[in-house]
C-alpha cells in the first residue's frame, strides 16, 4: 500500500514539473514574440526614418536602409521566426509610397518586396553564422564580413526588388541598372553599421566615466567639424576619419560602435536635405562620393576598433597569466619566483635613498608531523590559515610571500627591525592562540621566525636573506615559537 501512494506521489510530482515546464516554456515563447514584435517596430521606424531623412531628392533614393541591419538582428535572435515579422515590417512601412505610385496591383509588388526584405535579413544571419559563428573579434574579420554578410544577401535581395518593381512599372527598366546599384550600397551599409553596433553592446562591459567622457567632448567635436563642413567649409568634413580614428583608442569598442553610427547617419542625413559637400551637377557622381566616404570611414574605425580590442584582450590574458604564474593558487600569496625581484627591487632603492627595510622568514613548527597524523589536505588548510594571518597583521605596502612547503617570507619596505619583529609577534600571538579546525579536530601550530634589516652598506639582497635565514634556524634551535632577530651590516656579512 505504502509503495502505491509512493508512486501516486512521484507520478503526481512529475506531472507538476511537467506542467511548470511547459507554463515556462510558454512564457519564453510570449517574451520571444513580444521582443520580435519590438523588433519589427523598430524595423518600421527606420524604415519610415529612412525615406523621410536619408532620400536624395529628386530621385528618392535612399543611401542608407538601417532596417536591414535590424532585419539582420532579429534574425540572428530568433532564426527563421524572425522573417513572418521583417515581412509585415516591410509591407506596411513600404505600402503607402507603392499606392501613391498609382500602379495596378500594389499589395501583391509590396509583398514581394517585403519577402526580399525578409530574404535578405535570413541569408545574412546564415552567412554570419557559417562564416563567423564567433561574431566580430578582430579586424580581419571585416573582409568576410563585408562581402558574405553585407554585399551577398543584399545583391540577392535587391535583384528581387528592382525586378519586382521594373516589372511592376514602378521605376523604369533604364533606371533598374542605377536603382539596384544604390540599393546594395543603402543596405549593406545599414548591416555594416547597426551589425558591430549590436555586437558590441551585447558583449558590452561596464562603461568607464573617463569613457563616456571622451565620447561627450568627441561628439561636440565632430558636432562642430559637420556644421562647419555643411555651412560652407566642405574640407572640414575629411577631419571627423581622423577623430573618429583617435577615440578607436581610448573608448570601448560599444561607445565606438555608437559614436560611428551616429556620426554617418547625420552625414547621410544631411546630405538628404541638399547641404554639404557631397552636392554635384552630377547626381550620381554625388551618391558615389558620399557612399564612399561613408563606407571607407565606417571600415577604417571598425578595424581599427577590433584590432585595438583585440590588443587589449591579448593584453588582459597577458596580465592574467602573469598574474597566475606569480600568484601560489593554495594561500592567494606571491611565490617565490615574484617575490625575489621584488627583494632586489627594494634593496636597490633602499641603497639609493639611504633608507632601510626590514625582511622575516617564517616557517611553520613541525608541520610535517601535521601532514603525517592529519593528511595532506589538512596540511594546506594549515597553510592557507596561515597565509591568512600573514595578510592580516602585514601593512598594505608590505610583501607576503610563500616561498616553497611551509616557508614563508615577508618584507617591510622603510621598517627596521623592531617594527617588523612587532608585527610578527601579533601574527605569532594570533597563530597560537587560533587552531585550524578539520574535520571536527583543532590543529594547534606554532611558527618560528627570523627577521633582520638591512641599514646600508654593499651587502646584496641575497646576504640579507641568508641573515634571515640563520635567525629563523637559530629560533628554531631555541625551541620553536619565537622570534629572532638584528641588522645585518657590512661587518655582520
Amino acid at each position: 500500500m505504502s509503495n502505491m501512494v509512493n508512486q501516486l506521489k512521484s507520478s503526481a510530482s512529475g506531472h507538476i514539473g511537467q506542467g511548470g515546464q511547459t507554463q515556462s516554456g510558454f512564457r519564453q515563447k510570449l517574451q520571444e514574440i513580444a521582443w520580435l514584435i519590438f523588433a519589427a517596430g523598430l524595423y518600421y521606424l527606420a524604415a519610415r526614418t529612412g525615406m523621410q531623412l536619408f532620400a536624395l531628392k529628386p530621385s528618392n533614393i535612399t543611401l542608407l536602409w538601417l532596417a536591414s541591419g535590424i532585419g539582420m538582428v532579429m534574425a540572428m535572435r530568433h532564426g527563421l521566426l524572425a522573417f513572418p515579422f521583417i515581412l509585415a515590417a516591410s509591407f506596411f512601412a513600404n505600402y503607402p509610397g507603392m499606392v501613391e505610385g498609382h500602379r495596378s496591383s500594389p499589395a501583391l509588388y509590396t509583398l514581394i518586396s517585403a519577402m526580399a526584405d525578409g530574404l535578405a535579413g535570413v541569408v545574412a544571419m546564415l552567412m554570419m553564422r557559417l562564416s563567423l559563428p564567433q561574431g566580430l573579434r578582430k579586424s580581419t574579420d571585416l573582409l568576410h564580413f563585408g562581402i558574405k554578410v553585407c554585399l551577398m544577401p543584399t545583391v540577392l535581395s535587391s535583384l528581387v526588388i528592382s525586378l519586382n518593381l521594373a516589372v511592376g512599372g514602378y521605376i523604369h527598366w533604364d533606371e533598374a541598372g542605377n536603382f539596384f546599384r544604390m540599393l546594395v550600397l543603402a543596405d549593406s551599409l545599414g548591416i555594416l553599421l547597426i551589425y558591430p553596433l549590436y555586437q558590441a553592446w551585447h558583449d558590452s562591459r561596464e562603461l568607464r566615466s573617463g569613457e563616456v567622457q571622451r565620447l561627450v567632448l568627441t561628439s561636440l567635436g565632430i558636432g562642430v567639424l559637420l556644421y562647419l563642413a555643411f555651412r560652407g567649409h566642405p574640407g572640414f568634413i575629411y577631419f571627423v576619419l581622423p577623430v573618429l580614428l583617435l577615440l578607436a583608442f581610448y573608448i570601448d569598442l560599444n561607445l565606438m560602435t555608437l559614436a560611428l553610427t551616429a556620426s554617418m547617419v547625420a552625414i547621410i542625413a544631411i546630405t538628404g536635405q541638399q547641404l554639404g559637400p557631397f552636392q554635384s551637377t552630377n547626381l550620381v557622381e554625388a551618391n558615389f562620393m558620399l557612399v564612399c566616404f561613408v563606407c571607407t570611414t565606417t571600415f577604417t574605425i571598425l578595424a581599427v576598433a577590433l584590432h585595438n580590442r583585440q590588443l587589449l584582450t591579448i593584453e588582459i590574458a597577458r596580465q592574467e597569466w602573469q598574474k597566475a604564474a606569480e600568484v601560489d593558487v593554495l594561500t592567494k600569496l606571491i611565490n617565490r619566483a615574484a617575490f625575489l625581484p621584488m627583494l632586489a627591487e627594494e634593496h636597490q632603492r633602499a641603497k639609493r635613498l639611504g633608507r632601510g627595510y626590514a625582511l622575516a622568514l617564517l616557517d611553520i613548527d613541525h608541520f610535517k608531523k601535521v601532514n603525517d597524523q592529519f593528511g595532506h589536505q589538512a596540511g594546506d588548510d594549515v597553510l592557507a590559515h596561515f597565509a591568512s594571518l600573514m595578510q592580516a597583521n602585514t601593512r598594505g605596502i608590505d610583501k607576503a610571500a610563500r616561498l616553497g612547503g611551509d616557508e614563508f617570507a615577508v618584507l617591510f619596505p622603510e621598517s627596521d627591525a623592531m617594527d617588523a619583529a612587532a608585527a610578527m609577534e601579533r601574527l605569532r600571538q594570533r597563530l597560537e592562540k587560533n587552531p585550524v579546525n578539520v574535520g571536527g579536530i583543532d590543529i594547534f601550530v606554532t611558527s618560528s621566525i627570523g627577521i633582520t634589516e638591512y641599514r646600508g652598506g654593499d651587502i646584496t639582497p641575497d646576504m640579507v636573506r641568508t641573515r634571515a635565514d640563520q635567525l629563523l634556524y637559530a629560533a628554531k634551535h631555541a625551541g620553536r615559537n619565537r622570534i629572532m632577530f638584528d641588522a645585518v651590516t657590512d661587518e655582520a656579512a
